[in-house]
């Protein structure tokens, strides 16, 4: 099988997905169609610079297109409006449309789109990402790992930072990751007066990610809108219990007060609160983060997830 993949970044399961698929090429969006015969075209996003080129290739080699939708941007205000006009026009002329949680397949069900496929994009890898030290030794920090975009809503944590240095004067929050809006972020938190508290590590190899969920107490994601997030898993995978906004699959997968803590809106005082309730109990702490362990083991172990995927796609092309 030939299979095109448009996106903006190559699927962190690639590899992984050939020795289903076979021939798999990666195009970074805005391409011009070719005259070559694909016989699945995959657009992972249906916005004007991915989802239109997939559309036009998938056209042009007579494959099929299936479009997958990885966050819930969908939602009003969080796309501007050539790319919803983009997407709808993909939407609706794909074959397929994955979502990677049932929040986005509600969305797409209110846009009348067809052949709507469930299909997380979670792919953790155990024997990686596993827990190296019990809760009984871990400080008081608190971490966040995310690229730096106003999607992940950084700014709600560090809101949060003020109302945890009350009761905790040591809390150290880690903010790993990088993107446009680190600087802004480091001026906000001079503001606030925390970035004493507060540290921007950037990105960071896999083995040092690995060791910051370890070293953490509470890993907190304020994302707007997600479509995971896989970090979210990577620390659960870890035993680090979570704080997080109610995006992505966390409300459809884990439940509020038994692996983590959800919030249903963003309350900078509220944040802190269920943080300073997990820092103050590393009973409470290992006893979420083996829960969500377990969801991870049983729902988005590496192969397993990654077969479900790939099989998926054999099966709507009758392979």
């Amino acid at each position: 099988m030939r299979v095109l993949m448009v996106g903006r970044r190559p699927s962190i399961a690639l590899d992984d997905l050939r020795r289903y698929w076979g021939e798999i090429e990666f195009s970074p969006g805005s391409i011009i169609p070719k005259p070559r015969r694909y016989d699945l075209v995959i657009a992972q996003e249906p916005t004007l610079r991915i989802g239109v080129p997939a559309l036009m290739q998938a056209k042009l080699s007579r494959g099929i297109l299936i479009c997958e939708v990885h966050s819930n941007y969908l939602q009003a205000g969080f796309l501007p409006r050539r790319d919803l006009v983009a997407a709808k026009l993909v939407l609706r002329s794909a074959e397929h449309v994955r979502a990677v949680s049932k929040q986005i397949a509600g969305v797409l069900k209110n846009w009348n789109v067809k052949n709507i496929l469930t299909i997380p994009s979670i792919y953790i890898k155990l024997n990686l990402f596993r827990p190296l030290s019990s809760h009984q030794v871990r400080g008081p920090v608190v971490v966040s790992v995310s690229r730096l975009v106003p999607q992940k809503g950084i700014r709600l944590l560090l809101d949060s930072v003020p109302y945890l240095v009350k009761n905790f004067p040591g809390v150290e929050v880690r903010i790993v990751g990088e993107g446009p809006e680190r600087r802004s972020l480091e001026l906000y938190a001079e503001r606030l007066g925390v970035m004493g508290r507060v540290r921007f590590h950037g990105w960071v190899t896999q083995d040092e990610l690995v060791k910051h969920y370890n070293e953490a107490a509470v890993f907190v994601c304020t994302s707007l809108h997600e479509g995971g997030p896989r970090t979210i898993f990577e620390a659960a995978a870890c035993h680090t219990p979570f704080v997080s906004t109610a995006v992505g699959l966390v409300p459809e997968v884990y439940r509020h007060g038994r692996e983590g803590f959800i919030l249903q809106r963003r309350d900078a005082e509220r944040l802190a609160e269920y943080v300073s309730i997990l820092l103050s109990d590393p009973g409470l702490r290992e006893e979420m983060g083996r829960r969500g362990r377990e969801v991870v083991e049983r729902e988005f172990e590496w192969e397993g997830a990654v077969r479900r995927y790939a099989e998926a796609y054999l099966r709507l092309l009758g392979g």
